[in-house]
């Protein structure tokens, strides 16, 4: 096994290789679950690394619940908790109509977890809000369904919520929780940044990836980066804020407080962008999503900005909006394999008693450079569009 795990690229971080390496295996089945992984020793031999190396690389691999190390044993591929019936399980949305309102990535989160209970011959419905007047009324409506309907377990996804109203979120779980319903919570945390729950949670590495795109700005040689979130309380966009400002202190640099902008997504409008350029200069602009962005390019297009060149452009979750924009999009990609893997594998830990203690799993993300902060890409592509009067 050893003989394919390949070798190190001097001109990469080591611990990353390793984890790539060994999570490609995984992934692809050629390490099945409950396989035994190379020793600590055997891999930095194999390697030619240190063990703290190897260790912090095995370490991301178990934060991510693909392994599972047993003192005196080994480390393993983590096996599927056994079940021996039929389970019924359900992902909760409760800020949208139907699954045809799903975004981008909670719409495959919820595919994934959807495959992975058919394989396990159990049953994912989708719930999203119900009927009634007001949204209190509309969650706590549908909550109830879910008691009704005596389901097994929840993924839940809390809704971004004013402060005032975050307690929502909370009360929804209450219910689920005192109706004997195992809950696990998708993304967010369900109390206010930086608070934590009592409640096993799912997330992506936020922080990291709001550090690693504002370092590639940074290194693009931008100096003026706009931040423009949401002004609810989320734990995803508080984590990449604090990426933003941790990126800025590492370079020893500090941010323009002007420069954040934390508004709704109808609040994105031509005006909105036009007093952002003219009055903050920024040199790029990192939206806490790409739909944001992608709203955000349209108006500076409209300004005659060119992204790429003018101004730098990115944002989050890699929606397949980045890639057919005009210029491409710059973007954190989440993984969502082994995210729902991970989200599923704790609930049938929790479902089945194996496992219930509350754990806050992080699954890392990626940064994806496209035109849209690539000043020789973004060029070819005005170019074409300069020749052609369209996009080719």
């Amino acid at each position: 096994m050893l003989a394919g795990l390949g070798t190190i690229n001097p001109g990469k971080p080591r611990s990353r290789q390793i984890y790539e390496s060994l999570r490609t295996r995984i992934d692809s089945g050629e390490l099945s679950p409950g396989a035994k992984l190379p020793t600590e020793v055997q891999l930095m031999q194999h390697f030619a690394v240190s063990r703290t190396t190897v260790s912090r690389a095995l370490r991301d691999l178990e934060l991510q619940g693909l392994i599972r190390r047993r003192r005196g044993s080994g480390t393993y591929v983590r096996e599927l908790a056994p079940t021996k019936e039929h389970l019924d399980l359900a992902f909760f949305v409760p800020w949208v109509e139907s699954g045809s309102g799903l975004p981008y990535v909670e719409g495959l989160i919820h595919q994934r977890l959807a495959d992975l209970a058919s394989r396990r011959h159990s049953t994912l419905i989708l719930k999203c809000l119900a009927g009634g007047v007001t949204l209190d009324e509309r969650v706590l409506n549908a909550t109830q369904s879910l008691i009704d309907a005596r389901v097994d377990g929840v993924f839940y996804y809390p809704a971004e919520l004013p402060g005032d109203q975050m307690q929502l979120n909370r009360l929804v779980v209450d219910l689920l929780v005192a109706a004997g319903i195992r809950v696990v919570l998708i993304d967010r945390d369900i109390v206010p940044f930086p608070g934590r729950s009592e409640f096993t949670r799912i997330g992506y590495d936020n922080r990291r990836g709001g550090v690693v795109l504002t370092e590639h700005l940074i290194r693009m040689g931008c100096r003026r980066i706009a931040f423009v979130g949401i002004p609810e309380v989320s734990t995803a966009v508080a984590d990449r804020l604090a990426g933003f400002y941790e990126a800025h202190r590492m370079h020893g640099m500090s941010v323009d407080k002007k420069l954040v902008h934390m508004v709704d997504e109808v609040e994105l409008t031509r005006s909105f962008c036009d007093q952002l350029i003219r009055r903050d200069k920024p040199d790029a602009i990192i939206s806490k999503m790409d739909r944001f962005a992608a709203l955000i390019g349209r108006h500076l297009m409209a300004q005659g900005l060119r992204i790429g060149q003018d101004i730098k452009l990115a944002g989050f979750d890699d929606d397949p909006i980045a890639e057919l924009l005009p210029v491409p999009l710059t973007t954190i990609r989440l993984p969502v394999q082994s995210f729902a893997q991970a989200a599923y594998e704790a609930m049938l830990d929790y479902v089945t008693g194996v496992d219930t203690d509350a754990r806050q799993i992080v699954i890392d993300a990626e940064l994806v450079v496209r035109g849209s902060t690539d000043n020789g890409a973004a060029q070819r592509l005005w170019r074409c569009f300069n020749c052609s009067n369209r996009w080719v």
